[in-house]
């Protein structure tokens, strides 16, 4: 995926130095200057515009930093592209070739901001860099050394997007995504934590989970809460979140945190109401402690697998984009129901306390520092 974001720099700094992402190469153009970061599966681009007048000027001044782009892989594009064009999102660039012998990308629309480049994977092989951009170099700038214990807990892979949507588009945007990329219903779900009233639908297609949020307006007539603040903020729909799947969550906590990563406060009493079907869990209760102490989010699903949840103050002028570091023990296949609501609530008072301290929610430099804890 390809954020857009004012400050190249800090945020490459975030990511490297925070969540030990390794730095891979450096790509300038007319109008922009990206850097590619890479985590075990996980992939980012991080691009700033150098053209005040250039397109992505245009979409930092309309949205702030943001998801700009989720690239898919597919072996048939042609196809892809005429499901997607069915489905009603806009063919933005049809299936051609960068270079004459490159791989073979196309573009289409996505839900409010952010886009989708289609490459083909029989030109394209994963792990190769991302087609599209001037890379200069290929290199690694900031290495985590592979015995070292930033090499176990650094993310794995993006185990899932999360959106914010207008109530009118919820609908649509879930028939157009499970008809353009053949993404299943996972879950469909209602959540009220103050006065926010959610509707969410959870899609899945191989390698891609996106979570659709929007209001009720049936329940929440007037503009309220954090879903609204996002689509207020953000001028339209967008990504709100990306999660990144961790094997230790509580250790990646502790060592993120040294590299100065803030995450949400949780209140301490969240531990203290957790049910008896979690706390009774052995594997629960030994590390109950750590934990608290991390304040790390517990849960668990319908399946009975265990999932444990953290979720960042935003790096990124404006605060409207923040992170998630998930761990899943087999078969967790949930996004934490009670999590979520702990974060809306958590949000939602960071929210009025920077009210009425007259300071923007949520917003936090990359290079303040950071003490462990939760939402």
């Amino acid at each position: 995926m390809e954020l857009v974001v004012a400050d190249d720099r800090l945020v490459v700094e975030y990511f490297t130095r925070g969540l030990f992402f390794d730095q891979i190469a450096l790509a300038r153009s007319g109008d922009r200057r990206s850097t590619l970061l890479r985590s075990n599966a996980a992939e980012v681009i991080i691009s700033a515009p150098t053209d005040p007048d250039g397109p992505l000027a245009d979409h930092l001044a309309r949205h702030g930093d943001s998801v700009a782009d989720i690239a898919l892989y597919h072996d048939d594009l042609p196809a892809l592209l005429a499901d997607s064009h069915a489905a009603g999102l806009s063919v933005l660039a049809p299936v051609g070739s960068r270079t004459p012998h490159g791989p073979v990308t196309a573009r289409v629309s996505g839900a409010g901001s952010a886009h989708h480049t289609l490459i083909s994977t029989t030109s394209h092989l994963l792990g190769r860099l991302p087609p599209g951009f001037a890379w200069e170099s290929e290199q690694v700038t900031f290495p985590v050394p592979a015995e070292s214990r930033a090499a176990s807990v650094r993310p794995q892979s993006v185990d899932h997007v999360a959106w914010c949507l207008p109530a009118e588009d919820l609908e649509a945007v879930t028939a157009r995504y499970r008809q353009a990329f053949g993404m299943d219903m996972l879950s469909s779900d209602q959540i009220t934590a103050g006065p926010t009233v959610t509707n969410s639908y959870v899609l899945s297609a191989p390698g891609l989970v996106f979570v659709l949020v929007a209001p009720d307006r049936r329940r929440q007539p007037e503009s309220s809460g954090q879903i609204d603040a996002f689509l207020k903020a953000h001028g339209s729909a967008g990504v709100q979140h990306v999660a990144f799947a961790t094997n230790d969550l509580v250790t990646a906590v502790r060592m993120h945190a040294r590299g100065r990563v803030e995450f949400l406060p949780v209140p301490d009493a969240y531990y203290d109401r957790l049910p008896t079907s979690l706390t009774d869990r052995p594997q629960v209760r030994a590390r109950m402690d750590d934990l608290r102490a991390g304040g790390v989010l517990v849960d668990h699903d319908d399946s009975g697998g265990l999932l444990y949840q953290i979720f960042t103050r935003s790096p990124h002028e404006g605060g409207v984009l923040f992170y998630e570091l998930i761990q899943r023990e087999a078969p967790s296949t949930g996004f934490g129901r009670r999590n979520v609501r702990a974060l809306f609530e958590a949000r939602e008072a960071q929210a009025r306390v920077a009210g009425a301290q007259g300071s923007p929610p949520s917003s936090a430099s990359p290079r303040s520092a950071a003490s462990p804890t939760d939402d």
